[in-house]
């Protein structure tokens, strides 16, 4: 029997728990097959003339290479390329097929490459994005397609739970099928052989390699490779050769299973109101075929209520990071006790939060699942010297930092517009000087066939581990362009010449790697249609009109709605400090300052508590901190603490900016920082500020001249 790879193909690695030092790791596997069956892989297709050549309204006729990296990306959809499965109609997980190496992109799919072609189709039939190889008629009959396979998987028992799709399909066989499951348990292998054969065949397993033991032997992670299967039942495998005990033992060990993620599921219920609303285009939405569309769409939506609210944690305020419904139970993990420990989304600066905002806002789930997201903030050295301050992506990667598309509105919120600016100047920055042709990010890594996490930019990352510095990506420059067009047409043409080194007849390439310049030869649906999608900048406009056809336009405003003026230095503000007993600390306050002196900084702090019968409401301001230091203080944290009467919420990420007071020479030295418009800035009751590692023992002689939160009123539209 033959095999699909047990490589992760994408691993959703971003569920962390940070106060435990933890880091989740979901791998999905595909099944084993015989043959490379398909119609699409083995017939060549057949390209259509279409009706346009390339037209792109949304992309300004002067943003040359930006139209060209757009056209060449939508080579990727061209019917000579084969990357749509004909019999479900959605596309195929990446151009890459190498037995060989492992890789069979082409016969399984995810449900965020379905919702982005769906997305894309969209935008197709309404205009905003014509190709000569795909005509709008063409678009809507492969919609009509993918949306009728869509709803008959969302009833597949065997592929859903609560109309929540399972997160991989093997369209391997024809038919599609789950994915593997990626461990096993051995009382299973006790109820087929008995309790003594059966740990017999559990070390055979063990010592052919085909099982990784776990959870104190109870369980173990199946190891899938070229020894795997049915034809390689040898060594310590022999006496279990016969047929019927082999069949029953690979029976066992490749069960389907439904593992339904959080994330790719929100992913494409966003991807389904927004190509909702761009069936919404007053050109065409009164069309019988196209109406209809949008009310199948919308009962897919309906369907997944049940879904969502029972993936949401009431005790917690949060989202559990997934299910695995073959075993009805909670992703997560087993702690050193031996207890099964769920997974949440926890952490507001990755790909999550858009999706996540979304699910909340369309089926009315608590707002306490944004509330609840904490995050880090850290600044940035330009190379002007210009320090500018981010929300900090867990792994430092562009993709956390921008996700795989703006669609919730953030461009019309001014404190996000600032600090996805932010984001968008430091990987131009951070790529310029180090010249590299793309960004940082999540990505194929160049190193074989890794696919890792462990892409991005240092001087941002909250991991403690190493980065990848020299694999530059494309498809985040998708999104970044919806942020900055003009500085992002300016990088696409200063770096045209490497860029060029990756265009192909079926789309750019993964990226560059190293000094060497060396292509990144592979090529994911996800990223190359998050690229269109991203110079495309169609998805907020369109997530918008769904969202307002709904009336659930106040709900997202609710998530972003920004805060009050707060002077922390008012009259009505406790300030005081303090530091270990062996190193006493002074402070006074003054009229308009708050002032803190020690000879050795021993665990010192500095708490701003707003008093009265109102927290502080910091949602979407600008904290900036004014300050004079006699001494250069070198690391710092402000900690903004809010209410938590729950047990629960004492083990959320908490919300830290990192940042630093150098010497001022007795001048006022100003840090402006843009907050985010999240509800989990809205009732803060302390502000603290804390001193990390390398201030420790030194000393400090330290005035707070000013500390206040403004909001930010001034609106400017999605493209300057």
């Amino acid at each position: 029997m033959g095999f699909i790879s047990s490589r992760t193909t994408r691993a959703w690695r971003q569920q962390r728990c940070a106060a435990r030092g933890l880091l989740l790791v979901l791998t999905a596997f595909l099944s084993p097959v015989n043959t490379m069956s398909h119609a699409a892989i083995n017939e060549p297709g057949q390209s259509s003339p279409g009706e346009t050549q390339f037209h792109f309204p949304t992309v300004p006729p002067q943003h040359r290479h930006t139209r060209d990296l757009l056209s060449n990306a939508m080579r990727y959809l061209a019917p000579e390329n084969r990357m749509i499965d004909p019999i479900s109609g959605y596309p195929f997980e990446g151009w890459n097929l190498d037995p060989a190496k492992g890789l069979y992109l082409r016969l399984f799919t995810q449900l965020t490459a379905i919702g982005q072609y769906m997305e894309l189709l969209a935008n197709i039939i309404a205009g905003t994005c014509d190709t000569p190889f795909l005509s709008r008629k063409q678009a809507l009959a492969n919609l009509a397609h993918l949306v009728k396979s869509l709803r008959q998987d969302q009833r597949d028992p065997k592929l859903s739970a609560e109309n929540l799709l399972g997160n991989f399909l093997d369209l391997a066989t024809g038919t599609r099928l789950g994915p593997l499951a990626v461990d096993v348990e051995k009382h299973k292998l006790q109820a087929a052989f008995g309790r003594d054969r059966a740990e017999a065949i559990w070390k055979a397993l063990q010592t052919k390699g085909w099982i990784i033991s776990r959870s104190n032997d109870l369980e173990a992670d199946i190891v899938r490779s070229a020894k795997y299967g049915w034809d390689h039942f040898d060594g310590p495998l022999a006496p279990f050769s016969d047929n019927a005990t082999k069949q029953k033992i690979l029976d066992i060990l490749d069960q389907r299973v439904v593992m339904v993620v959080f994330i790719d599921n929100a992913n494409l219920s966003a991807a389904a109101a927004k190509t909702i609303g761009a069936l919404l285009s007053p050109a065409i939405k009164d069309q019988a075929e196209i109406a209809k569309l949008r009310q199948e769409l919308e009962r897919f939506l309906e369907d997944q209520q049940e879904g969502y609210a029972r993936l949401y944690d009431a005790k917690a305020g949060q989202f559990y990071f997934g299910r695995d419904a073959t075993k009805d139970r909670h992703f997560g993990w087993v702690d050193l006790q031996g207890k099964w420990v769920t997974g949440h989304v926890d952490y507001l600066v990755n790909e999550f939060r858009g999706p996540a905002t979304f699910v909340v806002t369309r089926f009315g789930l608590p707002l306490d699942a944004i509330k609840n997201l904490g995050f880090k903030m850290k600044p940035y050295r330009m190379q002007d010297a210009r320090e500018v301050y981010v929300l900090a992506p867990w792994e430092g990667s562009a993709f956390q930092a921008l996700g795989l598309e703006l669609a919730m509105t953030e461009l019309q919120r001014p404190s996000w517009r600032k600090l996805l600016e932010n984001v968008v100047d430091v990987e131009i920055d951070y790529s310029t000087r180090r010249k590299l042709p793309g960004f940082l990010s999540e990505s194929y890594s160049g190193e074989g066939v890794q696919y890792t996490g462990s892409v991005g930019i240092p001087d941002i990352t909250v991991s403690p581990l190493p980065r990848i510095t020299d694999a530059a990506s494309l498809y985040t420059v998708g999104t970044a362009y919806s942020v900055a067009p003009e500085k992002i047409e300016q990088f696409l043409a200063a770096n045209w010449p490497l860029i060029a080194m990756l265009l192909t007849e079926h789309g750019p390439w993964e990226g560059l790697k190293g000094s060497n310049q060396e292509v990144i030869r592979f090529q994911t649906t996800a990223h190359t249609l998050a690229l269109i999608l991203g110079l495309l900048g169609t998805g907020s406009d369109h997530m918008k009109a769904y969202l307002e056809s709904k009336g659930f336009g106040s709900r997202l405003d609710e998530v972003f709605n920004p805060g009050d003026d707060v002077d922390l230095l008012s009259g009505g503000t406790q300030v005081f400090a303090w530091n270990g007993k062996e190193s006493p600390i002074q402070s006074r306050r003054e009229k308009n300052a708050f002032h803190a002196r020690t000879d050795r900084i021993n665990n010192a702090g500095i708490a701003f508590v707003p008093s009265g019968p109102h927290l502080a409401n910091l949602s979407g301001g600008v904290l900036t901190l004014r300050y004079r230091s006699s001494v250069p203080i070198n690391q710092a944290v402000i900690t903004l603490k809010p209410v938590g009467s729950s047990p629960a919420a004492t083990g959320l990420i908490p919300t830290e900016i990192f940042c630093h007071f150098a010497n001022t020479g007795g001048r006022d030295h100003e840090i402006p920082i843009s907050l985010p418009g999240t509800p989990g800035l809205t009732q803060i009751k302390e502000i603290v500020i804390t001193f990390g590692p390398e201030s420790q023992g030194r000393p400090m002689d330290l005035s707070i001249t000013h500390l206040r939160v403004a909001p930010i009123f001034e609106e400017r539209g999605q493209r300057q």
